[in-house]
């Protein structure tokens, strides 16, 4: 090769270099980007507590306890056969918490229902934890006394106890 060739070949060989060079620097990183959004609606389904077992009862007369079988957030108490003041008649019920992963804050809702509270003082206990965690449980524990012995006719009382269940994170 001669000498203008081997000067030819070294300024091409020195321009392809310089472009590649600039080639290079042209290229520079890309920025990636995902947007959007997410929404979370509240279902009732979610979140269920109920009654469940068979409550049980002990004192004097008679305590009839049960549980609403087609609506499990019902129960009843029925008393009789209370005769002497000082008598008491206790049921209590078994409350679940069957949401999947939802805690519920069980209270009672006051006032109380008790329409002969001269005769019969009503009180209610709900057992520890008040906070039941998902599959969990506690107990109310609802007790009718009576203050007074009834002289001259049957005496009677309704009674009503309303339990709220507020759903927690755990």
């Amino acid at each position: 090769m001669n000498k203008d060739t081997k000067i030819i070949l070294g300024v091409i060989l020195f321009i392809a270099i310089v472009l590649v060079a600039v080639g290079y620097a042209g290229i520079s990183s890309i920025n990636l980007n995902i947007d959007g959004s997410a929404t979370a609606t509240p279902e009732q389904t979610n979140f269920t507590v109920e009654f469940t077992g068979t409550p049980t009862t002990s004192g004097d007369g008679t305590t009839t306890a049960t549980i609403n079988s087609t609506d499990k957030t019902k129960a009843t108490i029925n008393v009789t056969g209370l005769t002497a003041a000082g008598e008491i008649a206790t049921a209590t019920y078994t409350i679940k918490n069957t949401s999947a992963d939802l805690s519920a804050a069980i209270s009672v809702v006051e006032p109380i229902t008790n329409s002969n509270t001269e005769y019969f003082d009503v009180t209610y206990n709900i057992a520890t934890p008040t906070t039941v965690t998902a599959q969990g449980e506690t107990t109310i524990t609802v007790t009718v006394e009576l203050k007074k012995t009834p002289v001259t006719q049957d005496e009677t009382t309704t009674i009503g106890i309303q339990l709220k269940a507020d759903p927690v994170q755990p």
